[in-house]
């Protein structure tokens, strides 16, 4: 690795109680002998412990401990709530953590940008990562995705090394000196990351689909569009993209950049890519064409975790997976926390928590999922809207299995006023429809109101702001009033 940007530089680390932050901390001091690190964080110094463990969902308390203990001794200095971003504007460099533009304690920072170099840590894995990059973006699916890439690519022989920005996975920057050239990595990189220049795209980049969320952290619909095709903007032509080409926004991509696009579709057979014919998955490059699995081999549940495999697919393909690999990877790979995950069966009832739906389209995936009855717990807060943003979902649950949805949040009375619109359209007032005023409310309600057979779903189509900490800590509370029923 050259590091040489980096030695005799003023560093200034914002959010080092994060996940990303404190890997970015260890491998700076790691690997930097003459360098001087400033930590910030903006929570109490008495309460930096707590913060820490909180970040870092993915070890076990053993590894938090010792983990902590190495932060704390670190050559560095801290700075907490009483002194956050103290001599900022002092800074050759500044990293931050994804979500750091979104608050009002970082107006300072604002200020620095074009000024200073901001970086990432996905900016240090792209600039010191020495194999090919898969990395995965889109609104919807992405952390699917890019587990099912690994978890394909791992049935073969090369090294596969795994990086998500979640917190439920483990940073592995202080690995890099152990990747080799013939090593794989596979990433996941959301919208926030990308809203600073990582200086480099992926051999592979993976866009699963684009629609109209996280407006919050942008202009406007436009500036995220444009975001998220950022990923592609370095690649060469020996590079490839994999595109959704059932989604309008996407399907655009594939007519700019130098790389070679491969599109994949739900809904039509392709000349070249991934795509469903019959009940079967097929690859088709060039002449030859490949049967992967039958449909009903996946096991994922619901139509949207479809496309997730079509992607992954196609990306495994594309840098060296055969077919046998792929279809052990994808009839293999059971799903992850927060997306349709099965939390228990009550009484005849299955419980699943789906908080990670946090835009309309999410949930209407999960409405899709299910043949059998379903109560649906939606609801929470926006704080960008769009026009008529929950019409299309106010359809399918109008006309989907849904007996009984139980609403939340701000947002809940926005959900019920579009469903009752359509259901004065269609003189349809079969589903119950009640508000909550909390999430105990809304499971004990599910409970009374289901019979055996039926599933429940938490699958919120809203973010989790104003009654949670955020989608976890809301799929977390779920899970535990779901495992509490008797």
């Amino acid at each position: 690795m050259n590091l040489s940007n980096f030695e005799n530089k003023n560093i200034h680390l914002v959010g080092v109680s994060g996940a990303e932050g404190s890997a970015v901390a260890e491998f700076l001091t790691d690997n930097l002998k003459k360098v001087q690190v400033t930590a910030h964080d903006f929570c109490q110094e008495k309460d930096f412990q707590e913060s820490f463990y909180s970040f870092h969902d993915a070890y076990s308390e053993e590894e938090k401990d010792a983990s902590y203990k190495k932060l704390s001794n670190l050559p560095i200095k801290f700075y907490f709530k009483a002194e956050y971003l103290r001599n900022i504007e002092q800074a050759d460099i500044i990293f931050v953590p994804q979500s750091w533009f979104r608050y009002p304690e970082n107006k300072k920072l604002q200020q620095l940008i074009g000024e200073v170099p901001f970086y990432n840590i996905t900016k240090l894995y792209f600039t010191f990562c020495p194999c090919p990059i898969v990395a995965v973006t889109g609104t919807s699916g992405k952390s699917t995705t890019t587990r099912l890439i690994y978890e394909i690519l791992k049935k073969g022989k090369r090294m596969v090394w795994f990086t998500g920005n979640d917190r439920q996975n483990i940073q592995i920057l202080s690995e890099i000196r152990n990747i080799k050239p013939d090593d794989i990595m596979v990433m996941e990189v959301s919208n926030r990351q990308l809203k600073i220049d990582l200086g480099r795209s992926p051999h592979v980049a993976v866009v699963v689909n684009v629609t109209p969320n996280h407006l919050d952290d942008h202009k406007d619909f436009a500036d995220y569009v444009a975001t998220k095709k950022s990923l592609l903007q370095y690649q060469g032509r020996d590079d490839f993209t994999v595109l959704n080409n059932d989604n309008e926004i996407t399907r655009k991509f594939s007519k700019t950049g130098k790389a070679i696009p491969y599109l994949f579709s739900c809904t039509q057979q392709l000349t070249k890519g991934c795509y469903i014919r019959g009940n079967d998955i097929y690859i088709k490059n060039k002449a030859s064409e490949h049967k992967i699995c039958a449909i009903n081999g996946i096991s994922l549940p619901g139509p949207h975790n479809v496309a997730n495999v079509l992607a992954a697919v196609m990306a495994t393909y594309l840098v060296g997976a055969n077919t046998k690999e792929i279809r052990e990877g994808v009839t293999s790979c059971r799903g992850l926390s927060s997306r349709l995950e099965f939390v228990k069966e009550n009484k005849g009832v299955k419980y699943y928590e789906d908080s990670s739906a946090c835009n309309p389209d999410g949930t209407r995936m999960a409405v899709k999922s299910f043949s059998n009855p379903m109560i649906l717990i939606a609801g929470g807060s926006r704080r960008t809207k769009m026009p008529d943003e929950y019409q299309q979902l106010a359809k399918d649950i109008v006309n989907s299995k849904i007996k009984v949805l139980l609403l939340l949040g701000e947002q809940g009375l926005s959900i019920e006023e579009a469903i009752r619109k359509i259901q004065a359209k269609q003189k349809n007032t079969r589903l119950l429809i009640k508000q909550c005023s909390s999430l105990a409310e809304a499971v004990n309600n599910a409970r009374t109101a289901s019979e055996s057979g039926d599933v429940v779903v938490l699958s919120p189509g809203c973010e989790s702001f104003g009654l949670f900490k955020d989608y976890r800590d809301r799929g977390r509370q779920f899970k535990k009033l779901v495992r509490e029923l008797v």
